[in-house]
């Protein structure tokens, strides 16, 4: 069946806020904002772009405020002015760098709001525009800009809120970075869509995420998106009774960002009899493509694709590999200071760059392209060896990296942050023996490096390029096989 375009994306956002008028639908650090207060702030601010002359224009925005930062994107994509959101932590020179090479008129930081409620709508953009411009995390190389037009973003949040069943009644825990994508589709705009309430916190960290529990019984969440890493680590170290609350609010947990490895799945579910629906998304894609309707244990899926998105398998140099056409993705990139369009193959399908399979109607990933590497001989998935190696209680973080070597196969190192503040004797037994019982002779590593941090994007994913040039101040110990 072939899939019409629905291009009236604003007009359908406009009346559920217009609808949900007298309802809150944010709130943040005792600020609660109702569809009412939202709307008003975004003809404000809409008046303010036009009288600074940024209609048609590009913005970066870095408000510290991630309650601001959240009111300007809606602004923004009722008006003519594209966005960039940047970390607000990124150091000067990149912002300037950025600046220059999307030609950005302005850098905003803040911005003022009056109290009076504003409800004449007659001045707000209700048609297509190019909206917002991110970058890609650069985990494999530079990182390229990413231009998306205000339907695309609508239209993949409506979309995705159908399959991951998001309603009216939904209270979700928004503790992801706001300048990236998962925080602006999957947590924002995909609830706010249905009229649903996002409860804003500040970002979660190794040191703060124990703090989800306070607002889980604060703000009766039922919704919350959590990277991997912090999944891990609240199954190790929170406590047992907290599986009360989660009974009580009828959570979903829902895993973004990295991949989802099976051991974290099944360890969670061990502690607080929950299951976390996985998802699966591009930037250049729109987003969010698929999404767990019913999460299992049994396999790793990533669950259905959304509507509008179409998945299929191709073999490349011998690797199943992942090629995805959607009615939301991208028309145009920035790459090496240049503008240029979506590569795709003659049918309109994106290389993703993912290996994967179907079993039924779910989509497994089973890892990047890069990371299947050829060794003895055999295909090795750097995947499968992680999640073989996450299963070591002491373990909070592992990646497995392939190295050339123009002397000999690919070798294999794997790099690990623990748990714990000294590695012990008994850690590193451990840890070889889960190596010599459960690895074939192909799959077992050259190197072992253990450091004390994994350099990572602001979204939380580990950039392994660096990992090879990590500073010997980060090393712990390293042991060669």
């Amino acid at each position: 069946m072939k899939i019409i375009r629905d291009l009236k994306q604003k007009k359908k956002f406009l009346k559920i806020i217009e609808k949900n008028f007298s309802k809150i639908c944010i709130a943040y650090d005792g600020t609660k904002l109702k569809y009412c207060d939202i709307l008003s702030y975004t003809i404000q601010i809409n008046k303010y772009l036009v009288k600074n002359s940024l209609e048609n224009k590009t913005v970066i925005t870095q408000f510290k405020n991630r309650l601001h930062a959240f009111i300007f994107y809606i602004a923004a994509i009722f008006s003519k002015t594209t966005i960039c959101p940047l970390d607000p932590k990124l150091p000067p020179y990149r912002v300037n760098k950025i600046k220059r090479l999307i030609k950005a008129k302005k850098i905003i930081k803040k911005i003022n709001f009056s109290k009076k409620i504003i409800s004449n709508t007659s001045s707000l953009n209700l048609n297509n525009h190019k909206f917002l411009i991110t970058f890609s995390s650069g985990t494999s190389g530079n990182p390229k800009g990413i231009i998306h037009d205000s339907e695309n973003i609508l239209g993949v949040s409506f979309s995705y809120s159908k399959i991951a069943k998001f309603n009216k009644n939904t209270r979700i825990l928004h503790c992801i970075p706001e300048y990236y994508m998962a925080g602006i589709v999957n947590i924002f705009f995909s609830c706010l869509c249905v009229g649903a309430k996002v409860i804003i916190v500040d970002t979660f960290n190794k040191n703060t995420l124990f703090s989800i529990w306070k607002y889980i019984s604060k703000y009766f969440i039922n919704v919350i998106y959590l990277i991997p890493s912090i999944y891990s680590m609240i199954s190790n170290f929170s406590p047992m009774d907290v599986t009360r609350i989660i009974k009580k609010n009828n959570i979903k947990f829902f895993s973004t960002s990295n991949y989802l490895y099976p051991n974290i799945r099944k360890t969670f579910f061990k502690k607080f009899k929950r299951k976390i629906r996985s998802c699966y998304g591009i930037t250049e894609m729109g987003g969010p493509l698929t999404n767990e309707i019913k999460p299992s244990l049994k396999f790793d899926s990533v669950g259905e694709p959304i509507n509008g998105c179409k998945i299929k398998i191709k073999k490349v140099n011998k690797i199943n590999t992942l090629f995805i056409k959607s009615i939301y993705q991208c028309k145009n990139l920035i790459i090496n200071q240049r503008v240029e369009k979506i590569k795709t193959d003659k049918y309109g399908y994106f290389n993703s760059q993912d290996t994967g399979h179907f079993k039924k109607k779910d989509l497994i990933i089973n890892g990047r392209v890069k990371d299947i590497l050829k060794k003895g001989g055999e295909f090795v998935n750097l995947v499968d060896i992680e999640n073989v190696l996450s299963e070591n209680n002491f373990i909070a973080e592992v990646a497995a990296v392939s190295i050339n070597d123009d002397l000999s196969d690919e070798k294999l190192y794997i790099y690990i942050v623990s748990k714990l503040k000294k590695i012990k004797e008994e850690n590193i037994k451990s840890l070889l023996n889960t190596i010599n019982k459960k690895m074939y002779k192909t799959e077992r590593p050259n190197k072992i490096i253990f450091l004390k941090r994994m350099p990572k994007t602001s979204s939380g994913k580990i950039i392994k390029r660096k990992l090879i040039l990590s500073n010997a101040k980060d090393k712990i110990k390293e042991i060669i096989l």
